[in-house]
């Protein structure tokens, strides 16, 4: 599947939200049924480890933080919304476009990374929680 037939593109190609540079969106790759399980089943364990929050309501603030929780600009991330709809990218484009990846009122998207130990959830009342 491409970037413009993912169900959620419209996100990040639509001028009535946002339309993001042809050499961002050729880095999100969509992923398959299987792998968005997969990603969704990896964010939903119980932690133990610490946890940081954050409100998401001011924009900065929250690339800020992001970029503090997690400075690992060129990690691989999976961004998911849910067992169908996953996609995978690099933290720096996640953070860049957070607002893009992340609705409020309406998501709860889980992102973790390819390779490591610690997660971020968004929820739909503007609250992110980052677990190591």
């Amino acid at each position: 599947m491409t970037i413009q037939e993912f169900p959620l593109a419209w996100r990040w190609t639509q001028s009535a939200h946002a339309v993001l540079p042809p050499e961002v969106l050729a880095r999100i790759r969509p992923l398959s049924p299987t792998e968005a399980a997969q990603v969704h089943k990896s964010g939903s364990f119980p932690h133990s480890g610490a946890a940081d929050s954050c409100s998401a309501e001011d924009t900065a603030s929250v690339w800020a933080w992001l970029r503090r929780v997690q400075p690992d600009l060129p990690a691989r991330v999976f961004i998911g919304w849910s067992e169908e709809l996953a996609v995978e990218t690099s933290w720096d484009i996640f953070t860049e476009y957070w607002s893009d990846f992340c609705y409020p009122s309406s998501d709860d998207v889980t992102i973790v990374p390819v390779a490591g130990s610690w997660r971020l959830i968004y929820h739909h009342y503007e609250q992110f929680e980052f677990v190591t």
